[in-house]
């Protein structure tokens, strides 16, 4: 299965997944506007300290959903593809 979203990988495990293929790292910040903004300053972002900013603030919704989408799999493989800032 695919999942983006703690959400897609616990309705994944529902329907007899035994890991997922692919989590698109870019698919988590179309959940909510604020993601999106934050997601859109770090591309637009006219040096490296706005940059970092916004990276900081994606990390926390990274790490939020990452550690949803683990605890869903428990222990099952997630292949992750990241996004290179």
């Amino acid at each position: 299965a695919n999942a983006d979203t703690p959400e897609d990988a616990e309705k994944a495990r529902e329907n007899g997944a035994q890991g997922i293929g692919l989590v698109r790292t870019e698919h988590m910040f179309f959940k909510t506007e604020e993601r999106l903004r934050s997601v859109r300053r770090m591309i637009m972002a006219a040096d490296e300290a706005e940059r970092r900013k916004a990276l900081d603030e994606i990390l926390v919704f990274q790490r939020e959903d990452f550690e949803g989408i683990f605890r869903a799999m428990r222990g099952l493989p997630v292949t992750i593809r990241v996004l290179d800032p």
